[in-house]
């Protein structure tokens, strides 16, 4: 990568809150791991099934106006991952919530195919709505 550049990764996380662009992003066959100890399907599987819960995401967990800040984007052709600092507010309650996740995603010509995203699972039960 060249300075300035991109990843597929890091464009991924730049559209948090945007489930729309996102869904741009995928191949038809994509699949979205998370850790096995939240409450979803591992991996989801399928433009649906990925795109819904991104959908879901930003419709019933956070406002769509959350930011990300990139801490270390790297990649080449076919993998590409980012760290960054997730910042967004609950719906449930309005108050903010704030973690480090890092996200890699595998991707070739027809687009995103996995995602497998990390983050500090105690800070998230520290955080969330009751």
């Amino acid at each position: 990568m060249r300075i300035g550049d991109t990843t597929p990764a890091g464009q991924l996380v730049r559209n948090f809150g945007n489930a729309a662009e996102m869904a741009k992003m995928y191949a038809p066959n994509v699949e979205w791991s998370l850790p096995p100890s939240l409450p979803f399907s591992v991996p989801m599987k399928g433009y649906d099934a990925v795109t819904a819960f991104n959908r879901s995401v930003w419709s019933d967990v956070y406002f769509e106006d959350c930011t990300v800040e990139i801490l270390d984007e790297v990649g080449s052709e076919s993998i590409s991952a980012v760290r960054f600092i997730y910042r967004a507010r609950f719906r449930a309650t309005n108050q903010p919530y704030e973690n480090e996740y890092t996200l890699f995603a595998r991707h070739d010509d027809r687009g995103i195919t996995e995602v497998f995203e990390s983050l500090d699972l105690a800070r998230l039960a520290q955080q969330a709505p009751g």
